[in-house]
């Protein structure tokens, strides 16, 4: 939420104790597709969007995304050499190529197909179990103890 007499871009989060967030810029149009080029031409792979960017899943898990210009691609080993900072702190395990749209269409595709083969060894991410609804009791339900007392 932005907050009033703040600039665009700056938010106050409970949890981070009121810092401030970059502003996100949207990802190039020619850098999403050739992201969708280099994706593996498997059933197993899933594309999605995540805060409005492309991202690629298999067995639940994400293996590679794009996030303004840059391509991150989950790799451990490679991770350590690329760390990828999201808001100030380092995703675990991505690897962060700044500048995705000179990447040439074979070197994205193949640390793609790499980010891919690495996740399908992990073990497939479980299905989150929706709540279910809270029930409110009826209004003769909730009595105060001094009333049902008097009954």
């Amino acid at each position: 939420m932005t907050l009033p007499g703040r600039p665009k871009g700056e938010y106050r989060s409970a949890k981070r104790g009121g810092c401030r967030m970059s502003t996100w810029t949207k990802v190039p149009a020619d850098l999403a597709a050739a992201f969708d080029a280099a994706l593996p031409k498997s059933p197993l792979v899933e594309r999605r969007q995540m805060f409005g960017c492309p991202c690629a899943f298999v067995n639940g898990r994400m293996f590679a995304a794009v996030h303004q210009e840059r391509l991150l691609v989950r790799l451990p080993d490679e991770a350590v050499k690329r760390p990828s900072l999201m808001m100030g702190r380092t995703m675990k395990d991505y690897a962060a190529f700044d500048g995705a749209l000179d990447l040439a269409a074979e070197e994205m595709q193949d640390w793609v197909a790499r980010g891919f083969a690495y996740t399908q060894t992990l073990p497939p991410k479980a299905a989150k179990v929706a709540k279910a609804a809270k029930t409110v009791k009826p209004p003769a339900a909730r009595q105060s103890p001094r009333r049902a007392a008097k009954k």
